[in-house]
């Protein structure tokens, strides 16, 4: 018998749902498997638990009490009702300006030679930064060819940059980890 049978009968054995032929399947299978008769045996002793706690009842009048304190039916409508259409609002206002935008402006923008014009202006303002990039990385390279002394000074300060940050992490990361691990 697989354990989930089992669990199924136990179940139905809470129930008073067992025929006798089942129960005496899962006194057999409980004897031979100890993991399924320790579920077995947790299982009863919750059970046994809800049926010695006393059932509760409400106070008196909490029926009364609660109702009253209900919103009016007119009240929670009217506030529902608003609020669907808050949200219609919400959702149909876009798609009203969208088709507003679309019937003002659509003939202007079905024009090929705008988009075509957009497209050149595009393209000539990538030429121009490329120009300017390439002016100043040929500038640099000239200067860096007149000043040598330049790219020395550059190289020294990444240099002591580098130096630094090593030092930094020796004396500021490495002994946070230690104390972390401590």
């Amino acid at each position: 018998m697989e354990h989930e049978h089992a669990y199924t009968l136990m179940m139905d054995t809470l129930d008073g749902e067992l025929v006798a032929e089942q129960q005496r399947a899962l006194e057999v299978h409980l004897r031979a498997c100890p993991s399924c008769a320790r579920e077995w045996q947790a299982i009863l002793a919750i059970d046994r638990l809800f049926r010695q706690t006393p059932a509760l009842a409400p106070a008196a009048g909490f029926t009364q009490r609660t109702l009253a304190r209900l919103p009016n039916h007119k009240y929670r409508v009217w506030t529902i009702s608003s609020l669907y259409v808050a949200l219609l609002l919400v959702g149909a206002l876009p798609m009203l300006v969208g088709f507003w935008a679309y019937n003002q402006f659509g003939p202007v923008l079905s024009e090929p030679g705008l988009w075509l014009n957009l497209w050149q202006t595009a393209g000539e303002a990538i030429q121009v930064a490329v120009t300017v990039v390439s002016a100043l990385l040929i500038g640099a390279g000239e200067f860096i060819v007149q000043e040598p002394s330049v790219l020395g000074w550059l190289l020294v300060l990444a240099g002591i940059v580098s130096l630094w940050g090593g030092m930094f992490r020796q004396l500021i990361v490495q002994p946070r980890q230690m104390s972390g691990s401590a």
